[in-house]
């Protein structure tokens, strides 16, 4: 799995920074967030994927698993699994771009995992936007003195063309190998802003992933997230390396609930190959309240 996490880079044009998260605030921002642990060795299905707090913070949870099989003619067994990024910047901080990719391992050597389905596989336009463009042409012709004696001796031509730009947020979804091997391992996506309006990525990303295995063995995801940030955001932190967020461990035998069981787990012989995963998610830029006022006598 190529590392996501190794360098910074400012772009010049946005005056953005990419920030890892698998780095920490050693100062600046209060209330820093750390890495993620699994509680112990038999902690299964973590409720708590990712959190990190500051200038933005930034969560992900487990919302929902079910572990099943992916046809009644198939000898694969299948696991759904649903998660939910959240993204709340303060103030007039921002993220302009992030990216999210899932590693699934099996815990033999001998078994094979692969990615089946994720939802938002593609690549989606969100909330799109017009704006009219005007792009005026200007110059200087001479105009010789033998011809108009009576006019000066330069003029100015110019040339307006109008023309309707388009732009939105993008989201997009897919699957790849690690090291260039079949199958698929990973699941990804990558969200960036608008560009004409510079307002930052959807608040809320929830999506969905469909793995399937060739035993009951646990298996386990690991994570990797980057992210482009607001100049200031990146200039007000201070980091320092620590060690990457636990993988999270998933067990398909029923009789092993493990430390701190996440009750949004179910088992059972549920045929999950003709998902609709999409149908399972959400994108949302912003929670509006339409009515927040409350009277009381």
């Amino acid at each position: 799995m190529p590392d996501l996490m190794q360098d910074s880079s400012r772009g010049d044009a946005d005056e953005i920074e990419r920030v890892n998260v698998e780095l920490y605030e050693a100062g600046g921002e209060e209330g820093s967030g750390f890495h993620v642990f699994n509680i112990t060795d038999d902690q299964y299905h973590r409720a708590e994927v990712l959190q990190r707090t500051g200038a933005i913070d930034i969560t992900c949870s487990l919302k929902k698993v079910v572990h099943g099989a992916m046809s009644a003619d198939s000898d694969r067994y299948a696991t759904l699994i649903v998660m939910e990024w959240g993204f709340q910047p303060r103030s007039s901080r921002r993220i302009s771009e992030a990216t999210v990719e899932l590693l699934f391992e099996s815990s033999s050597p001998d078994s094979v995992i692969e990615v089946e389905k994720i939802s938002f596989e593609d690549t989606y336009s969100l909330m799109p936007t017009t704006q009219e463009e005007t792009l005026t042409k200007s110059g200087e012709v001479t105009i010789g003195a033998e011809q108009i004696v009576s006019l000066g001796l330069t003029g100015k031509w110019e040339k307006s063309v109008s023309r309707t730009g388009s732009d939105a947020i993008t989201l997009c979804g897919g699957r790849r190998l690690v090291n260039n091997r079949p199958p698929n391992c990973i699941a990804s996506w990558r969200l960036s802003e608008n560009q004409s309006q510079r307002t930052g990525i959807p608040a809320l990303l929830k999506v969905a992933i469909l793995v399937s295995r060739d035993d009951q063995e646990k298996f386990s995801c690991k994570l990797a997230f980057t992210c482009k940030t607001d100049l200031k955001t990146a200039v007000e932190s201070l980091f320092k390396k620590i060690p990457k967020d636990d993988p999270i461990i998933f067990q398909p035998n029923p009789n092993e609930k493990g430390t701190r069981p996440n009750k949004n787990v179910s088992y059972g012989d549920e045929e999950l190959g003709s998902l609709n995963l999409d149908e399972l998610c959400e994108v949302t830029f912003r929670r509006i309240i339409s009515d927040g006022q409350k009277f009381r006598i």
